[in-house]
C-alpha cells in the first residue's frame, strides 16, 4: 500500500504546486482536504496580519518569537543562512554552486562566527537571549513539522544556531554594501577616461538631504523612501514618520511584522525571519525608519603576484590560505564534494573579477554589533537612548528618520565610516595604498534635528569634504517627497492621509530632464516623442500607452549608453548618463535611437509592467509565485516598480502617527505556508496601495 501514500502526496504537491495560492483558499490547511500536509495549530496570534507575542519577560518574549518564525517562516530563514554561510548546494543542488562559492569566498560566515564570540563574551545578558530565541526555533522543529518545502526536496531541516542570525545579519548588511562597485566603476574609466571619473563623483545634478556642507575632521577610532513631519506642520499636532524600504520582493515577503509585549515595554515592526529584533518600528515613545545611504565601506586591493607570494610594502608576504569545502545534494541526497582554496592578504580574501586577482576589504568583515543596536532601539524612550544604541551600529549605513511622543523628529545617518585617501578605485596594494587610518561615527556629522521636514531616497546625503560614495540614487523619489509635502501644505495641515497617497504616487518627475534631452538631441523620433510627452502628466498608470514608451526609452538610453561595456543598464545613475551624454562621453545619437525604439511601442504600461513575485522553488513549482498582475510606477516614482518583470520595490509601507496610529502593509502574507489562507493574504492590498492598522 505505499504506493497509495505516495500517489495521495504527489496530488497533493500537484495541487500545491499548480494551482494558484488564491484558488486553494477552500482548503483549510488544518481540517480541509489537504490536512495531509497540515501543521499544527499556530503558537502565537496573528492579528491584523501582525504577529503579536506576549510574554511575562524577555527570555519567554524571545523563546516565543524563536517558535513563531519558526513556525511561519522556518524554509526562509533556512535559505537566508545557507546564502550567508555558502551552504545552499547541500539544499538545492549544482544551480547555487556559484552563489556558495561567491558568499563563502567573502567570508560572511567567518565574520557571524567572531561577532557571535563576542557578543557572548561582552554582552551575556543579549547572548542569552538570543539562546532562548534559538531554543525556541529548534523546539518547533523538534516535533519534526510537515514544512512543504522539506517534502518537496526530500530533505529534513537543520537545527538554528545563534550564529545562524548573525550570518542573517551579515548576509543583509553586505546586501547593502555595494558589492563590486569600485571594480565595475574602474571598467568604466578606463574605457572612457578620467573625465568620466569627474562627472561621477561631482553628482552635481543630485540633491542633498542635509541642507549644509559636511566636514569631516580627522578621524576617529574604532532602494528606500523615508521622511519625518514635525508636529508644527501635522493636522494632529503630533508628528508623522513614514518609511517604505525598497528590497527584493519575495513570497514570502522578506519582513514579517511583529508585535512583542512584555512588563519593560511593547515594541511593534518588521524583523528579518531568523533575527528577533525589530528593525523598523515603534515603541509607542520613539519611532523610526531605514533608508540605505550607500556610503563606500568596501574596498579593493591589487597586488604583483609571484605564484601565492604577493608584494606589500617592499616585502614578499606569502598569501593566508583557507580551503573551504562543498557539498552539493540532488533530491535523492546524493552528495559530491567539492574544494575551493580561498587566498587571503593582509587586507582580505582575493576574489578574482574579470581575469584580475583582487583582495577586498569590508567594514562588515570585522565583529559589527547591529543586533545589539537594534535591541536598544527597541528599548529607547527617548531621543537620548536611540542615539545610545544607534552607537552600535557600524554597517550597513543608514538614512535614519526618528521621531518621539514629546514631539521631537530628527535624521542622522548611522554606521561608520572608514577614512582613507579615496576608495572609489581599487588600490596598489602593493604599494600600501588605501589604508585604513580610522572611523567616523557619522551621526556625529551627519544629522539634522528638528527640521521642519525632511526626506530621503537614497540620495546624497551631503556634500563634504571628502568622498562618501558616487551611485547615490537619482534624486527624482526624493524630490518628488519634497514637492508633495510642499503642495499639500498649501492645502492645510498633514495627514496620515496625505502620507498614504505620497507613498502611493507613481509620477515620474524624471520626465522634465527628458524632455529637455529630446529637445537638445532628438532627431524626427525624437521630437515626436516630445511632442507626445509634452501632453502627458508623466503619471506612470498602467492604462498609459505613453507611460510604456516612456519607461522604454528610459531603458533604451541605459543599454545603448551603458551595455556595450558588459555593465548592467541600472549600474549608472540617469544623471550621469544625462550629464556624459551632454559632454560627449556617450554619442548623442543615443537619444534618437532611444526614441526609435520608444515610438515602437503601443501597448498600455500594465501589460508589458508587472509584478514578478516568486518563491526560491517558484521556477520548478509556479503555484508557490505570487499572482502577475499590473505594476503602477517605475525606476524613479515614489511608489517604486523597476524593470519590466518587477521583483524589487516597497517591502513594507510602515507610518507612525503620534495621536492617530500604526499603518502598515506587507507584499505578501504572514505566513510562508502556500497552503495558508495568509500566505498572500496582504498582497492585492499592497499593490492597491491599501494599508491595516495595527496600533
Amino acid at each position: 500500500m505505499r504506493w497509495v501514500g505516495v500517489a495521495a502526496i504527489v496530488l497533493v504537491f500537484l495541487a500545491v504546486f499548480l494551482i494558484p495560492p488564491s484558488l486553494l483558499r477552500f482548503a483549510d490547511p488544518f481540517q480541509g482536504p489537504l490536512k495531509a500536509v497540515a501543521r499544527p495549530a499556530p503558537p502565537a496570534p496573528l492579528e491584523n496580519y501582525a504577529l503579536v507575542v506576549k510574554a511575562a519577560d524577555e527570555r519567554e518574549a524571545f523563546y516565543k518569537l524563536g517558535y513563531a518564525h519558526a513556525y511561519y517562516r522556518f524554509f526562509q530563514m533556512d535559505v537566508m543562512r545557507r546564502v550567508a554561510e555558502g551552504r545552499l548546494s547541500e539544499l538545492v543542488g549544482g544551480a547555487a554552486l556559484d552563489t556558495d562559492i561567491y558568499f563563502r569566498t567573502r567570508g560572511l560566515y567567518i565574520s557571524a562566527e567572531k561577532t557571535w564570540e563576542y557578543i557572548k563574551q561582552n554582552y551575556p545578558q543579549y547572548a542569552a537571549l538570543v539562546e532562548e530565541y534559538v531554543r525556541g526555533v529548534n523546539d518547533y522543529l523538534a516535533a519534526n513539522p510537515p514544512i512543504v518545502e522539506y517534502l518537496i526536496l526530500g530533505k529534513r531541516p537543520e537545527p538554528w544556531r545563534p550564529v545562524d542570525t548573525f550570518a542573517v545579519n551579515k548576509l543583509v548588511a553586505w546586501s547593502l554594501s555595494g558589492g563590486e562597485d569600485d571594480l565595475q566603476l574602474k571598467v568604466l574609466v578606463d574605457a572612457l577616461g578620467p573625465q568620466f571619473l569627474d562627472i561621477a563623483l561631482a553628482r552635481e545634478l543630485n540633491t542633498p538631504i542635509l541642507p549644509r556642507k559636511a566636514t569631516f575632521s580627522p578621524a576617529i577610532e574604532l532602494g528606500s523612501n523615508n521622511w519625518i513631519i514635525s508636529p508644527n506642520l501635522t493636522a494632529t499636532g503630533r508628528p508623522i514618520l513614514a518609511n517604505d524600504p525598497h528590497l527584493s520582493l519575495t513570497a514570502p515577503p522578506t519582513w514579517i511584522f511583529q508585535r512583542v509585549e512584555t512588563p519593560d515595554y511593547t515594541v511593534m515592526g518588521v524583523a528579518f525571519p531568523g533575527t528577533p529584533v525589530v528593525v523598523i518600528g515603534t515603541n509607542g515613545y520613539v519611532a523610526w525608519g531605514f533608508t540605505n545611504t550607500g556610503v563606500d565601506v568596501i574596498d579593493y586591493y591589487y597586488y604583483v603576484w609571484n605564484g601565492t607570494k604577493y608584494l606589500y610594502k617592499g616585502a614578499w608576504i606569502e598569501a593566508d590560505k583557507r580551503v573551504e569545502r562543498f557539498r552539493i545534494c540532488d533530491l535523492d541526497n546524493r552528495c559530491v564534494e567539492k574544494t575551493v582554496e580561498v587566498l587571503e592578504t593582509v587586507h582580505g580574501p582575493v576574489i578574482e573579477f574579470r581575469g584580475q586577482r583582487y583582495a577586498m576589504r569590508w567594514l562588515g568583515n570585522n565583529v559589527t554589533l547591529e543586533a545589539l543596536a537594534l535591541y536598544y532601539m527597541d528599548r529607547a524612550r527617548n531621543l537620548t537612548e536611540f542615539l545610545n544604541g544607534l552607537r552600535y551600529f557600524v554597517t550597513p549605513s543608514q538614512n535614519t528618520v526618528y521621531a518621539d511622543r514629546y514631539g521631537v523628529v530628527a535624521y542622522f545617518a548611522s554606521g561608520y565610516y572608514p577614512i582613507r585617501e579615496g576608495g572609489y578605485l581599487p588600490f596598489n596594494g602593493s604599494r600600501g595604498e588605501g589604508e585604513w587610518t580610522g572611523y567616523v561615527w557619522l551621526p556625529s556629522v551627519l544629522n539634522y534635528v528638528n527640521p521642519p521636514y525632511l526626506a530621503t531616497a537614497n540620495n546624497k546625503v551631503a556634500d563634504a569634504n571628502i568622498y562618501l560614495q558616487w551611485r547615490w540614487a537619482d534624486r527624482y523619489r526624493h524630490d518628488r517627497i519634497t514637492e508633495l509635502i510642499a503642495q499639500k501644505l498649501t492645502r492645510g495641515k498633514i495627514t496620515v492621509e496625505d502620507v498614504m497617497d505620497i507613498q502611493r504616487d507613481v509620477v515620474d518627475i524624471s520626465c522634465r530632464d527628458v524632455k529637455q534631452l529630446l529637445e537638445l538631441y532628438g532627431g524626427d523620433s525624437g521630437r515626436r516623442l516630445l511632442d507626445e510627452l509634452s501632453r502627458w502628466s508623466c503619471e506612470m498608470s498602467p492604462g498609459s500607452t505613453t507611460a510604456s514608451r516612456y519607461a522604454a526609452f528610459l531603458y533604451n538610453l541605459q543599454k545603448l549608453a551603458w551595455e556595450r561595456f558588459n555593465i548592467s543598464t541600472t549600474f549608472v545613475p540617469f544623471e550621469v548618463t544625462m550629464a556624459s551624454i551632454k559632454k560627449g562621453l556617450i554619442d548623442r545619437s543615443v537619444v534618437e535611437k532611444a526614441a526609435e525604439e520608444a515610438l515602437k511601442v503601443n501597448a498600455p504600461w500594465g501589460s508589458v509592467h508587472k509584478y514578478a513575485i516568486s518563491h526560491l522553488l517558484g521556477s520548478a513549482f509556479p503555484g508557490l509565485n505570487y499572482e502577475r498582475v499590473e505594476a503602477p510606477g517605475d525606476w524613479f516614482t515614489v511608489n517604486v516598480a523597476p524593470g519590466f518583470n518587477v521583483a524589487h520595490g516597497p517591502s513594507v509601507r510602515f507610518i507612525v502617527a503620534f495621536g492617530s496610529g500604526v499603518y502598515t502593509v506587507l507584499p505578501g502574507g504572514p505566513d510562508g505556508d502556500p497552503l495558508s489562507p495568509l500566505y498572500d493574504a496582504m498582497y492585492m492590498p499592497w499593490v492597491r496601495g491599501e494599508y491595516v492598522k495595527v496600533g
